[in-house]
């Protein structure tokens, strides 16, 4: 009974924040206040897995890598220690990596990654010289994550993560600190599960640095909000014959900048450690489709699991990421 009115109260707890959530950090009418955040790098999929799967994590993601997603799934990883490694070729030339470590305990899990948007040189331009002056800048952005995480009770997992972000641009640079919280609930009907995650809540990104002659003073840059993100989803896997399985996922999105959006995914087991994925995630006008597949390799003794994932957004093209996780 302790137990239970334990989890009741946690459950409580989580639903009360994300009513505040809803009310009040994440603003209504989502679509109406596009572009109208920073730290849009805090945005991008992170892993291969969920890239493939369309972002759609909440209750799915796994390893590592879930610190990016939802760190109460760090109890997923059954082994003590995780390393995973992502590179995403995203759109314009840029690339991005991620790494992440965790650490599990017994009921404890803690978690470190990395984070690395690489812009490569942007070609300077003027209204003098439209075309280009010669000369180049970067827009590279970087980020640093130390997420915590308990397992509550055989069935419940609460984790909050803090995230710290810095955003280069030429002379320019921004640095913001936001905190994600995330839940993972097991219901006891089969294997399915209910997650929940509030990612990147904190203070408004300012551009900080000297400003050209011509420009205005830094006191008069105008500042952003985060790009606040809760996240509502559920997870089942289901038995095939011959063995399979098949993993169902549907996740409920409500960004403070965007329309809200449905995520659905599925992950088949084959067997012999290979799956294929997909997904597709609405209110995107052009594209939205995505798939990819995995491999888990056991043969060393400390299992590695190699990952693929592609992504079609429409007049960006299709985009690819490739994961490589180790467990011991």
């Amino acid at each position: 009974m302790v137990r239970s009115g334990r989890l009741l109260l946690a459950i409580a707890l989580l639903a009360a924040a994300a009513s505040v959530a809803r009310a009040d950090i994440i603003q209504l009418y989502g679509e109406e206040r596009a572009g109208s955040t920073g730290g849009q790098f805090l945005r991008i999929p992170v892993g291969a897995r969920a890239v493939a799967m369309g972002g759609g994590m909440s209750a799915t993601v796994r390893g590592p890598l879930s610190i990016f997603w939802n760190a109460a799934a760090m109890h997923t990883q059954r082994a003590k220690h995780g390393l995973s490694v992502s590179h995403f070729e995203y759109a314009a030339g840029i690339d991005i990596e991620h790494i992440a470590y965790v650490r599990r305990f017994a009921s404890w899990q803690i978690g470190l990654g990395v984070g690395v948007l690489r812009s490569g040189e942007i070609e300077r331009t003027t209204e003098v010289h439209p075309d280009g002056t010669g000369q180049t800048f970067n827009a590279n952005q970087f980020l640093g994550v130390l997420a915590l995480g308990r397992r509550l009770t055989d069935r419940f997992t609460l984790a909050t993560t803090v995230k710290f972000l810095q955003e280069n641009l030429d002379d320019y640079e921004n640095r913001a600190t936001v905190v994600d919280i995330g839940a993972l609930y097991a219901t006891g009907f089969g294997n399915s599960r209910i997650g929940f995650s509030l990612r990147n809540f904190g203070p408004d990104l300012k551009l900080n640095g000297t400003p050209p002659p011509e420009a205005t003073s830094a006191a008069q840059w105008q500042s952003f909000s985060a790009p606040t993100i809760a996240v509502f989803g559920a997870a089942m896997d289901v038995g095939l014959p011959m063995g399979r399985s098949m993993t169902l996922s549907l996740d409920f999105s409500h960004p403070s900048d965007e329309a809200e959006a449905i995520v659905v995914g599925n992950e088949l087991q084959l067997g012999h450690g290979f799956e294929l994925r997909g997904g597709y995630r609405s209110g995107i006008e052009d594209g939205g489709l995505s798939g990819g597949l995995g491999l888990r390799v056991d043969g060393t003794g400390s299992p590695l699991r190699l990952d693929y994932g592609f992504v079609d957004h429409g007049s960006f093209g299709v985009l690819h990421s490739i994961s490589l996780g180790w467990v011991r």
